[in-house]
């Protein structure tokens, strides 16, 4: 995907499943949701697909989130936030 394509993409996904209504607005997270900006790349796209496939299951309302997203579009939020 281009580069100036992955902001567009990658909020279109948080729109989709609102993931800053619980990381908060610039994805800090906060004392009990973990946050999620500027960490890496492979380690965020590894547990969202953790969540999507259920291997991890610490949290069955993330799993269904990951599900109700697209592979590609996992892939684009966790660069964007890798970025933050």
């Amino acid at each position: 995907m281009p580069r100036s394509k992955l902001p567009d993409r990658a909020s279109i996904a948080n729109r989709s499943v609102g993931c800053t209504g619980c990381h908060l607005d610039h994805f800090q997270g906060d004392s009990s949701v973990p946050r999620l900006a500027g960490l890496s790349r492979e380690y965020l796209a590894q547990q969202m697909n953790d969540f999507r496939t259920r291997a991890r299951g610490n949290n069955p309302g993330m799993s269904d989130l990951m599900l109700a997203i697209s592979p590609d579009d996992i892939a684009a939020l966790a660069e964007y936030l890798s970025g933050l």
